[in-house]
């Protein structure tokens, strides 16, 4: 079964940017819809255990709120670029987007494969 190549984008971003995320990638003609989901974890900066001294807090794990896109190829960096954009604070913590290609994607109710499985 031959198939146009598709790419995904996963965002972890601050739940409270997700409006503006949002709208900014409902405004890119190259982005066919999205996910989002809550989710719990830590960077590099909070793995560490408490030092001594230091209060353990009761749950090191923080909100994040993740977005899945999935595209075409060329529409990649666009949508790259929009979620930076819309999330950006400055501040840490702002998130992490990942990108890469998709070895298979199929539409459950027509068997359609590749970029015919993000069309309407």
């Amino acid at each position: 079964m031959e198939s146009a190549p598709l790419t995904f984008v996963v965002a972890y971003i601050q739940p409270f940017q997700l409006d503006v995320v949002v709208d900014a990638l409902r405004n890119l003609p190259g982005c066919p819809g999205m996910s989002v989901s809550e989710v719990r974890g830590f960077g590099c900066a909070r793995a560490h255990p408490p030092r001594e001294g230091e209060k353990a807090e009761v749950d090191p794990f923080e909100l994040r709120l993740r977005i899945e896109v999935f595209c075409r190829p060329s529409d990649v960096v666009g949508i790259v670029d929009a979620i930076r954009q819309a999330a950006h604070t400055g501040h840490p913590g702002d998130g992490k987007i990942f990108a890469g290609p998709v070895s298979l994607a199929q539409r459950i109710r027509t068997g359609e494969s590749g970029e015919a499985a993000l069309r309407p």
